[in-house]
Formats: C-alpha cells, structure tokens, sequence
C-alpha cells in the first residue's frame, strides 16, 4: 500500500512545529510559504484532523493529533537519515536548556561536538523547568537539558549525563563559611534568597519549611545571577544544585558552597527527548557524544 504522504511534507510539518510558524519553516526550508501551507493542509486532509492551532497574537502550536504526528514523524526521518548520515554531517540541533544549567554543561558540549562534523549549527532555547518539557512535546527541540524532575515522564525519555547534591550559598565572611557542610538547623537566623520561578520555589519549599519559612519570607529574585551576587554580597544564603566555577558572581565579589548535612537526596541532570529513534542522525550522534563525557 502506497504511504499518501511524502517526507518533504514531512520535513515540513516539523519545521512549523520547532518554528511555530509557516514563514519561519519556509525560509529555514529554502521553499516558498505556499509550499509550506499546502503541505500542512495536505497531511491535515490525509488525517482528518486540525496538527496546529494559531496562539493568540501570533504564531502557531501544535494539537495532540500533531504531537503524535511528531513522533511519527521524527522516527520516520531519522530512519531514512541514517543511510548516508556519516557521509552527510552538516545539520542543525535545537536544544532547549533549564537557565541555570545551560550555561554550566552546554557550552563544552557543543563545542565538543562541533569540532568534530563540518557545518554543524544548533539553535538554544533557555526556559524555566516548568518549560522544558513541552518544548519537547511541541517539537520546538529534539533535546533538552534540564533536571530530571517534574517532566511527568508519558512520551518523554531520558539520559542522565551528571547527578548534583544540594548545597548552601554564602558569602565568604559567613559565619559557618569555614565548615565543611553545614546544617539548614545552623541557618534559621540568616536572610533566605530564592529566585523567583514557581518550579524553584516548589521545589525548595521543603527546605524552607524545615527552617520555619515560606516564599513569603524569603528575598525573592529574578535569576540565578542576581541570588549569586546578592549572596556574595552578604544579603543572605541561597539553596543550589547547580554550582558555576569558579565561586564568583558577576561583579567580582567571592561566595563559598558548602554541602548540606545529612545529606539531602541528589538530583540528575539529563537530556530529554522522544526517544532515540525520533531523533535526527546527527542529534542522535550528539546524544552518543554527551553520553561518553558524562560523569552520570
């Protein structure tokens, strides 16, 4: 039985869900946007169901039927990319990435992998925890780095590449700056800062609690920048899985990190996906590529 669909309708209905629009897809395929709609309404028409919906202002996203289409879609293509991908390397990977980790593990590794395929490029979208995961439902990126918490896993898969254990920020001059690990029962007297996302402040609510605490008595702030800084100013402590070297915020100033006792349960940092077989040769090759250089 002959497929009614081609993968050139294919590639394009992918491009409008990593893009969430016709014109972005048409200019990324090279093609015109007519080519691009008329695919759309072909595979719409094949189906019998509605694959995006316009967002109100502007833009497209993608329906269940698309999402389930993606998956297809995605398995299909990089079945069919796997004859030749060796002698075909240049691509493009997009990556969505949790804003505190991104810069930590991304760089390197991209780099890393760059250096090794000509005319590689990748394309990086920074989002909240909250984020990731339908960034990769949605098709808007083959992978995404981020913890392994809170993606309520159903067509999501993971690999982990590092595993972090919590720890307390404080500026040098603190009075339990020269301890190996410190108790959160040592912290009740000091100022709580917490950046300002409710995944963040979910997740570190348990520690507040111990400390007699909510969010409401906390110095809330906007990134993981600014809670580094403050700290290394001596505003207060901070709570971290994540840990930049060297222990410098922006402006200079020095900040200490020290472990938590007991010791509290880690978390792993991981790539997310929709699985091995959904994912381009070269996205695949990357994935193989983190997983050597992966301490998890």
């Amino acid at each position: 039985m002959p497929i009614p669909f081609s993968f050139r309708q294919l590639e394009y209905f992918i491009a409008v869900a990593e893009y969430g629009s016709v014109t972005e897809a048409a200019q990324r395929c090279h093609v015109s946007q007519p080519s691009v709609s008329s695919a759309i309404a072909e595979l719409e028409r094949i189906l019998g169901r509605k694959l995006f919906r316009r967002k109100t202002g502007h833009g497209l996203e993608i329906t269940a039927a698309g999402r389930q289409l993606l998956i297809e879609a995605r398995t299909i293509l990089s079945a069919a990319g796997a004859i030749g991908a060796e002698r075909s390397p240049a691509g493009e990977i997009a990556v969505a990435c949790f804003r505190d980790l991104g810069a930590i593990y991304l760089p390197r590794l991209l780099t890393g992998y760059a250096a090794t395929r000509e005319g590689l490029s990748f394309r990086i979208l920074e989002a909240d925890l909250a984020d990731i995961r339908g960034l990769i439902l949605d098709g808007r990126c083959e992978l995404g780095l981020t913890y392994d918490t809170g993606l309520e896993r159903g067509d999501l898969k993971t690999t982990c590449i590092d595993r972090l254990s919590p720890h307390v920020l404080m500026p040098k001059s603190h009075r339990l700056s020269g301890r190996s690990s410190v108790a959160l029962d040592d912290l009740k007297q000091d100022r709580v800062i917490l950046e300002n996302y409710p995944s963040t402040i979910s997740f570190f609510l348990p520690f507040l609690a111990r400390l007699g605490l909510s969010d409401r008595d906390c110095q809330m702030v906007p990134s993981f920048e600014m809670q580094r800084s403050l700290v290394a100013n001596g505003w207060g402590v901070g709570f971290s899985y994540a840990r930049p070297a060297p222990d410098l915020a922006h402006d200079g100033a020095e900040l200490v990190c020290r472990p938590l006792r007991p010791a509290e349960p880690g978390l792993d940092v991981v790539l997310v996906h929709l699985g091995t077989q959904t994912l381009s040769p070269t996205a695949q090759a990357f994935l193989k590529f983190v997983q050597a250089r992966s301490t998890g």
